[in-house]
């Protein structure tokens, strides 16, 4: 059973400006974002995401360990292993798609967890922090995409003729841009 508690005051600000997604913010905007934060305890083997299902919030892991895993069941495969100082869920505070990964507590673990809503009314009432969070996520994107991009080359490289022949044939055809006509001619 999760139980829930709130922070107080100061209370789990520094770990909170140490996170990558906040490190912009000054203190002030720490403290206002750490008030909409609540403080959850699991137990091992508790589930927090569900893979495939509508993520509502943000968790910063404060102690314990979570491991992350794609699939369900006997087949599920863990791929990471969080801890603290370490989050998961961000992109669930941007986008309306559903989890892309089951999470579930390798420990007992204490979560610092801020609801989607709550996050939404602290953007929307202070344009600032929404600037330097949404610049953060950019960057943080933007890192992920070229380390992907990276990994998926060294990957390629590695493929047999016929292998990436396969890959090729499954993609939409690349759409040939029009010819321009040239002015005077008839």
């Amino acid at each position: 059973m999760i139980q829930i508690e709130g922070l107080s005051g100061l209370e789990g600000t520094d770990m909170i400006q140490k996170t990558f997604l906040f490190q912009l913010l000054n203190f002030d905007e720490t403290l206002a974002l750490a008030n909409l934060f609540q403080r959850e305890s699991v137990k091992t083997g508790e589930t927090i995401i569900e893979e495939n299902a509508l993520g509502q919030a943000l968790y910063l892991i404060q102690s314990g360990r979570v491991g992350i895993f794609k699939g369900e069941g006997d087949t599920a495969e863990e791929i990471a292993i969080l801890g603290a100082g370490e989050l998961f869920g961000e992109m669930s505070l941007i986008e309306n798609e559903l989890t892309s990964a089951s999470v579930i507590a390798a420990e007992p673990t204490v979560l610092l967890v801020i609801r989607r809503k709550d996050f939404e009314d602290l953007l929307a009432g202070n344009k600032d922090v929404a600037l330097k969070i949404y610049r953060t996520f950019c960057n943080t994107l933007s890192d992920r995409l070229r380390r992907t991009s990276h990994e998926l080359s060294h990957l390629k490289a590695g493929l047999s003729d016929e292998e990436e022949a396969e890959i090729k044939s499954r993609q939409p055809a690349k759409k040939s841009a029009p010819k321009a006509k040239g002015k005077g001619r008839k």
